[in-house]
């Protein structure tokens, strides 16, 4: 079990108008995570955002894909400036959204059936930690399972990283997931067909350039263990390291700050008004969101069999980068 965060002072109360940004002193913070993390400096980054590009020009596959700053630093950070593994996540990454569009495309804040799920308070940013790491909160009783399946689930996880993600803080900090199970009926569970337990195992999680910090997971219920181990399977031990179980929230409470959590917690802000604030701050990324469907990449027969049980892992990136060095 992990002890409690010695260091409180900083965290940011979601009471605060800016709660998904920062507090004072979390750019020099950042700083000092990039360098000694991510062996982020200024010619690291420029040299290296120049060879990502140099490669997406290069690579017959990618039809379209952002260029920018912000976008490519999401996979170099990820990867900690390997340029190579990073040129891998972002093909991977596009092959997951032309794969998968039911999950991937249409993350339009004002589409019918994702105000839905977001009205829900499902799955909620709640505010930032003294090591500048984005709170998601998930309260899996609040999800409909009767009325909405898995694909909702997966997408309403799509949007809520998508946004955030476009934030250098979070790509560089990296995220704290707190799920609370209470109350979790066997509809959560079988709601999620094998065919999408295993596709978003095998791709979303693979290609998705997020840092995934701590993940708290309070009263899992016993027919849900199984599942939780399957899941587990396909977790690297970096990422099982950082997984924690609580049995109850009182003893969630004991291993995070409590001033981050919703006023049911224990918090200050009601975990609806929380959730108000987060729809605006889509509204927002709205422009963004959708322009991510402009992005395209040719799909060859292996990655197209992805359904049946291939991984969308190729060897196009790694072609594509020693073609790259060679030239």
């Amino acid at each position: 079990m992990m002890s409690g965060s010695n260091d409180k002072s900083d965290t940011i109360s979601p009471t605060e108008d800016n709660y998904l940004f920062g507090f004072p002193g979390l750019d020099d913070r950042l700083k000092r995570i990039a360098a000694k993390e991510l062996r982020e400096n200024e010619f690291t980054r420029k040299q290296s955002l120049k060879q990502m590009r140099e490669w997406i020009a290069k690579n017959q596959r990618i039809k379209n894909c952002r260029t920018d700053d912000p976008f490519l630093l999401r996979f170099l950070r990820v990867k900690k400036f390997s340029v190579l593994k990073a040129c891998e996540t972002l093909e991977k990454y596009l092959i997951m959204r032309q794969t998968y569009p039911k999950w991937c495309k249409n993350l339009d804040p004002l589409k019918e059936d994702l105000q839905e799920v977001l009205n829900y308070c499902a799955l909620v940013p709640v505010g930032r930690d003294s090591e500048g790491r984005v709170v998601v909160m998930g309260v899996v009783r609040n999800f409909d399972a009767q009325k909405q399946n898995s694909d909702q689930m997966i997408r309403l996880n799509m949007i809520v990283t998508e946004s955030l993600l476009d934030e250098e803080a979070n790509q560089i900090a990296g995220f704290t997931h707190v799920f609370d199970n209470t109350d979790m009926t066997l509809a959560h569970v079988t709601c999620w067909s094998l065919e999408n337990i295993t596709g978003y195992l095998r791709s979303v999680v693979n290609a998705v350039p997020i840092r995934l910090k701590q993940n708290h997971f309070v009263n899992v219920p016993s027919f849900a263990a199984q599942l939780s181990k399957y899941c587990l399977s396909f977790a690297s031990e970096k990422l099982k390291s950082r997984i924690h179980c609580h049995r109850s929230v009182e003893e969630l409470k004991r291993n995070i700050d409590v001033k981050l959590l919703p006023r049911e917690y224990g918090g200050n802000v009601p975990l609806a008004e929380l959730n108000e604030r987060f729809k605006k701050y889509l509204m927002e990324k709205r422009e963004m969101l959708l322009a991510l469907d402009k992005m395209e990449i040719q799909l060859t027969d292996q990655v197209e069999t992805v359904h049946g049980g291939v991984d969308i892992v190729d060897a196009g990136a790694i072609g594509s980068f020693r073609k790259l060095q060679i030239d």
